[in-house]
């Protein structure tokens, strides 16, 4: 079996967990921290690809779907990258 390849590294992790800790530490809910956790460390390395090109069209296609019941579209963004995620794991 081809060994799993992960989407952040080690230092990458370590980093979300201590910006979650911070957020939360001002009073952000932690799901919410989570969230401009791993969207900084997205942020500090735009030129990293975190999905393949299908991943990407998979997303796509879900938040268009969770557009369509109603979702805003950054909900519908998280709801597809989520979803995706998940699939992946």
């Amino acid at each position: 079996m081809a060994k799993k390849k992960h989407r952040y590294s080690d230092k990458e992790h370590r980093q979300i967990e201590h910006i979650k800790e911070n957020e939360e530490a001002r009073g952000v809910d932690s799901r919410h921290a989570e969230a401009i956790g791993y969207a900084t460390v997205n942020k500090q390395n735009p030129g990293k690809h975190r999905f393949t090109a299908k991943e990407d069209r998979q997303a796509e296609h879900i938040m268009e779907s969770e557009e369509q019941r109603g979702k805003t579209e950054a909900e519908a963004k998280r709801i597809a990258y989520a979803t995706v995620n998940k699939q992946r794991s």
